[in-house]
Parts: C-alpha cells; structure tokens; sequence
C-alpha cells in the first residue's frame, strides 16, 4: 500500500465509469471469433499471433490499468476482470499475456516520479517481467550493471520493457528482505527460446536475458522504497488505484482469465450435450441423462460462486483504492484464501466438464482441450496454490507464526 504521510491531503481520482468499462468488454466479446479463429497458430507460435497483437494494441487492451494520467483507462480492478474473463471465451493464453502487460504496466506507474516519466513519459508503453530465479545488480557510479536470466516471462513479444527482479552486489546501503525490481528495455535484452509446456503456450513465456546490461539508479525500484512508496512531493500519484498494495491485486485479476476459460468451456459442453449421444448407453444425447444434467447444473453453480467471489475479491480492492483504508495483513490472508477458493472451484469444474465430454475431448485440435490445458498450467501459478492460501488464513486466525512476509501476499 502507499506509504504517503497520514496528514497529507490529496484529491483523488475516481476509476473510468463503468460506461468506458463496457466498451472494452464489448470489444473482448466481440474479438472473441478471431481469437479462437487464431488460437491454434498462436500455440504452435508459442506466442499471440500478429493478428492478435494488432488487435491487442489498436483496441487499447494491454494498457487498461494504467492510470489515466499516464493515457491509460483506469479501470476499477472489478470492471478489468469482467473484461478479462470476457477475453479469455476467445483464447485463454491471450488473456494471460493481456493479464501480465496490464498488471505489470500498473505496477510500474506506483514507481517514483523520475521511473513513471522515463517508463510513461512518451506515451503509454508496454511492461512486462519475471523476478525468480533473480539476477545480480552491481553496484557502478550513477547506476547498476545487470545480468540475469528470467524464465516466464509472458508477454516478452508484446512489451517495450521488462521488470525483472535483482539481488545487489557491492551495496552498501539499507538492504531490505525482498527482491528488487529493474527496469530494463527489451531492446536490450536477448529473448531466448524457451517456453515448450502443456498449457499456456501461446503466452510468449520465453527467457529473458540481461548481459552487463546498465541501469541507471532511477530504473532501479529497491526493497526500503518498495511499489506505492510515496515521497513527499510525489508529482505522479492520486489515482485511486495508487493507494492499494500489489499482491491482492496481482493475485485477484490474475484468477480471471481462468474464470472465464472455464466458463467457455461450459458453454461448449452445454452446446454440444443436446446433440452428442452417451456411447455405449441408451442416451440418445447427452441431456436424457438426469447424471449429466446434474453435473452441468453444479458445474454452473460452482462457476457462478467462483465469479461471485472473484467480484467480491476485487470489489475489496476497489473500495481500498476509493477510500485510501487501510487494508490490514488479517484481511490480507483472508483474501488469499478467497482465491484459494476460486482456484478449487475452478479446477474441480473443468475436471468435472471433460468427463461429460469424453476422450474425444482430449484431442489437440479441439478448443476444449486448449482451455482446459491452459487453465490447468494457470492454476499452478504460486500465487494461486490453495493449500498456501489456506495455510497463511489459518496461521494468521490463530496467531501462530506465518509462511511468508506480509508483504508476499
């Protein structure tokens, strides 16, 4: 969260209307034919075809939660995720690089003046990073010299530059438990080809690489004036979406592409059990069945709780944004296992829907599979294991030593 001085007084401003929300939503329902139409290239790619980048970045959707000083929309975290579960009917992997460029170009306008301007000051750009396994930064006059390696980096064929993590060399000022943040251009990174997986593969999650590369000390966002530190004076600061702390944030709108992927498929299969047979039984088409119909009716339960909570999740986000509250670690750990929650109900629907459509489901070349491969690799993210989440809600209710630093969720 914004570390501004509780005295200081500051106007505000609001996020876009939900009127300028239902217009990008509007747009992902509508690209929703040439996403899927573009799907498979985009997994042989290993990357969002061109047709899909155009689209992306002529329609203004990978800039949606920078704040609107800086030419962005400024969506609530609320109407960003109906967006992004609205992008994810069209192709999953695509709503996950638009996921990592929107929250990652977010996180970079919590930076300080002399970053934003450098980052921004042109015009809207695109960001982008990894920060695990993080490289070196070493201490030179007026900067750092970086090497590094970052696998994951989604989105690396889409952004201007990348937000990779650091640890320091020859620093001999306050260090901080954490890992430090760099800002570095792509054109001065090498991209290697890396990213061969089950699922998420047409994300461009490839190798990035840093080779004595110098950054100057103002690109550099270290651990003792982390993302929302706010300096007295701090020019570029007052949208609400300034004043609420990264992790929520990241964790909450990363869940709703896989909201939404789930719910493709569940139209798929509801589209094609009126017509398909039960093989082997005397189910002329799949809704005879009272058992399917049972399942398709929890399916869509579960799925509707999931996107409740989601909204609630990010409602909370909003109202901290609007009122500068305090959102305290207790409410932290609780809405980490609210996620958990999703990520359970999520998993245990789209298992639920390939058994209803069979071993033909399975097969490569169909959209089921593709949203179903791409979820599962999702759901792994670390911000979205349960038994973690479940873990720190339950250390925290009783007082009992935690996992993690506060700050990791």
């Amino acid at each position: 969260m914004a570390t501004a001085a509780k005295l200081e007084t500051r106007n505000f401003t609001k996020f876009a209307p939900t009127e300028v929300a239902e217009t990008y939503i509007a747009k992902a329902r509508e690209l929703r034919d040439l996403l899927r139409a573009e799907a498979a290239e985009g997994e042989r790619r290993r990357s969002p075809t061109p047709a899909v980048d155009q689209a992306l970045k002529e329609n203004g959707l990978l800039t949606l939660l920078l704040p609107q000083r800086w030419g962005g929309a400024g969506l609530s975290f609320s109407d960003y995720s109906r967006f992004q579960m609205e992008l994810a009917k069209g192709d999953t992997s695509v709503s996950w690089v638009a996921q990592i460029v929107n929250g990652t170009t977010w996180v970079a306008s919590l930076t300080s003046d002399a970053t934003q301007a450098t980052l921004f000051g042109e015009g809207p750009k695109y960001v982008c990073g990894a920060y695990n396994p993080p490289g070196k930064a070493k201490r030179v006059d007026g900067g750092w010299i970086v090497n590094g390696a970052w696998p994951y980096t989604s989105g690396s064929r889409q952004s201007d530059w990348a937000q990779s993590g650091v640890v320091l060399e020859g620093y001999e000022g306050p260090v901080v438990p954490g890992i430090n943040m760099v800002y570095i251009p792509f054109s001065q990174l090498e991209i290697q080809d890396s990213w061969y997986v089950t699922g998420m593969q047409g994300t461009g999650s490839d190798t990035s690489v840093a080779k004595d590369v110098f950054v100057p000390d103002h690109l550099m966002v270290m651990m003792d004036k982390p993302f929302g530190h706010v300096e007295p004076n701090k020019q570029h600061y007052g949208a609400p979406s300034d004043r609420v702390p990264v992790v929520p944030v990241v964790r909450a709108t990363g869940l709703a592409q896989l909201v939404g992927g789930a719910e493709a498929m569940l139209e798929i299969v509801e589209a094609e059990s009126t017509k398909k047979p039960i093989v082997t039984t005397t189910y002329q088409k799949r809704t005879d069945s009272g058992v399917v119909l049972h399942d398709l009716g929890r399916v869509a339960a579960q799925l509707g709780t999931a996107r409740l909570l989601l909204l609630d999740a990010t409602g909370t986000l909003d109202d901290v944004g609007l009122t500068g509250r305090e959102f305290s670690f207790a409410e932290r750990a609780k809405h980490k296992a609210q996620c958990s929650q999703i990520v359970e109900l999520v998993h245990s629907s789209i298992e639920a829907l390939m058994f209803i459509s069979g071993s033909s489901a399975f097969a490569l070349d169909k959209p089921i599979s593709r949203f179903w491969r791409d979820i599962h690799v999702g759901l792994r993210h670390v911000q979205n294991i349960p038994m973690l989440g479940y873990e720190i809600f339950g250390r925290t209710r009783l007082g009992v030593d935690n996992i993690t630093p506060p700050g990791a969720y």
